[in-house]
């Protein structure tokens, strides 16, 4: 009885390690830990607007440039829900804008309705990519207990996450 016991509770804590999510590689990290090259790109670009939190991302685990983002969250105007994502040489990867759900446009809506007709639209990001050029929005869907994101392009094409960059992975949270 006591090896059946020590057995579960074995499978029990195994289980929730692994159900943990470890390639969770996002952190906040203060100004001064950002590259220089990054934070002169952000104020050429958006001059006048506040950064409130920097973040840096290491996709797939790994430490090597190609493989880090970082991650500007600012205000635009004093309008909170913009960030930013840059390589570490200062490329500027994508910009994403929080969308009301009223404000999404009435293609991606509709498309929204015939697809996820249980669902209540939340809230979206607007978000242009710059390699490739794509605008896309991520679309935050309620049922109840149930949140779901969902993608499309500006036209109300639905897009499969698998269809989209790893980076994009990160506004999902």
């Amino acid at each position: 009885m006591r090896n059946i016991f020590t057995l579960v509770l074995g499978l029990i804590f195994s289980t929730s390690i692994y159900a943990q999510d470890v390639n969770d590689n996002v952190r906040f990290i203060p100004q001064s830990e950002v590259p220089k090259m990054v934070l002169d790109r952000q104020e050429a670009l958006y001059p006048t607007n506040f950064v409130s939190q920097w973040q840096v991302q290491e996709i797939d685990g790994m430490q090597d440039a190609p493989n880090i983002l970082y991650y500007a969250k600012f205000e635009e105007d004093g309008r909170p829900g913009f960030s930013a994502a840059y390589l570490p040489n200062g490329m500027l990867v994508f910009h994403s804008e929080f969308t009301p759900a009223e404000i999404i446009p009435t293609t991606v809506r509709l498309k929204i309705e015939q697809n996820y007709k249980r669902f209540e639209v939340h809230s979206a990001e607007f978000i242009s990519l710059y390699s490739p050029k794509r605008e896309i929005y991520l679309v935050k869907l309620l049922d109840g207990n149930q949140m779901q994101f969902v993608f499309y392009d500006t036209v109300g094409n639905e897009i499969e996450k698998r269809d989209l960059p790893a980076e994009m992975l990160f506004l999902m949270r």
